[in-house]
């Protein structure tokens, strides 16, 4: 086949119904939002000091807002498939990885609610805030990737040509001694040849504790 018709073949990225149902979801928001306003007492108003039940009420509504401002812009790079790839990898996992519990147990029951499995969306397939418990080990993520990055060029790569993927995960791995949690780089191919034959990543896990190194399939 040809490189010109190759590039004229249509590959969903996700199952039907993924921008119709991300529709819903930010309509879902707009609606909870206008609830919220109109039809419930303004608490905050009542005293200079809100109190706690006035603040979690309007930090809701920031948080709904913000999903506002940020979900159209995935329903915005998934309309423009198949050429946004990038885009709509970048946009989901920015909300994603950005919200914190709150916004991310909304997102589930939206989800749930349009009856839509929307778990491919998301890198960490929705489910699990391993990203936080890695970036909550600060200053140890540097010799972890920098134990990730050696044992990629001990097994022959070239790091130039490769990028990591910022958003690391912790996990656990089992090893020979028990499971132990390790800190989860992903690098992708900068080429976009290699982009374009879909090569996969390269994943290193990283021992929290020892920074001894695994390569994955």
């Amino acid at each position: 086949m040809r490189i010109a018709e190759r590039l004229r073949v249509w590959r969903p990225l996700y199952p039907p119904g993924a921008e119709e149902a991300l529709a819903l979801v930010i309509h879902r928001a707009f609606l909870d939002i206008r609830f919220m306003v109109r039809y419930r007492k303004p608490l905050w108003l009542d005293s200079d000091d809100p109190g706690p039940e006035s603040g979690a009420y309007l930090q809701k509504i920031h948080m709904l807002s913000d999903l506002g401002d940020q979900l159209p812009g995935c329903l915005s790079a998934m309309v423009r498939r198949p050429r946004s790839r990038a885009d709509i990898i970048w946009n989901l996992t920015y909300t994603w990885r950005t919200a914190g519990p709150d916004k991310r147990q909304w997102l589930r029951e939206a989800f749930a609610h349009v009856g839509y499995d929307h778990r491919h969306l998301f890198p960490d397939h929705g489910d699990h805030d391993k990203y936080d418990q890695a970036t909550m080990l600060g200053k140890e993520i540097r010799p972890a990737r920098a134990a990730a990055e050696a044992v990629l060029i001990a097994q022959g790569y070239d790091k130039d040509a490769w990028t990591e993927d910022r958003w690391h995960t912790l996990e656990e791995i089992a090893r020979p001694d028990g499971s132990r949690p390790h800190v989860i780089f992903k690098f992708s191919p900068k080429s976009r040849l290699a982009r374009w034959r879909r090569k996969p990543p390269l994943t290193v896990a990283v021992d929290v504790e020892t920074n001894e190194t695994i390569m994955l399939a």
